[in-house]
């Protein structure tokens, strides 16, 4: 992502207060872009990754957490891969720890590829975007977890989903 983008940085601190009041501990931010949200919440528990483009890249997740985030990286990953690393990814979090995710909704798609064909939003960004999940899609994306809170921000245009081990 373009961070440098204004409407991308603030996407990006809006997505960041959406789940700020739900994390605890030992953060791993995955698909951590720049470390932003390290910044944006004077944390130091937290440890971003920022490879993800595949279950090979939690190689370097080496320790369990407390509170897992993957904030607007789900759309950029094959949907078969998401499984998979979802599954991985439990085995990292911490008996009662959570799991946070947020993607865009299916009705955001037209808005963020015309916004990236103005220039708003960075072009490569959401070319990447592979595909746009829905509710029922990512409750059964949660199956493994013993409680699922679902929301929806941004006037219903992107979602946020809390996962409980």
């Amino acid at each position: 992502m373009n961070s440098s983008l204004l409407l991308e940085k603030l996407l990006q601190k809006y997505r960041f207060s959406k789940v700020k009041n739900y994390l605890k501990g030992s953060i791993l931010d995955f698909g951590g872009n720049r470390g932003e949200l390290k910044d944006y919440i004077f944390n130091n528990n937290i440890v971003s990754v920022k490879n993800y483009k595949c279950v090979n890249d939690i190689k370097e997740v080496d320790k369990k957490y407390d509170t897992i985030v993957c904030l607007a990286v789900i759309e950029h990953i094959e949907v078969k891969e998401v499984f998979t690393i979802i599954r991985k990814l439990l085995e990292h979090l911490n008996d009662n720890g959570t799991l946070i995710l947020t993607t865009p909704s299916i009705k955001l798609k037209w808005i963020l590829e015309f916004l990236a064909f103005l220039g708003i939003l960075d072009k490569e960004n959401i070319k990447e975007h592979k595909h746009y999940w829905s509710k029922t899609e990512l409750e059964f994306l949660a199956a493994d977890f013993s409680s699922i809170q679902y929301n929806t921000f941004q006037l219903t245009l992107n979602q946020i989903i809390i996962l409980n081990k």
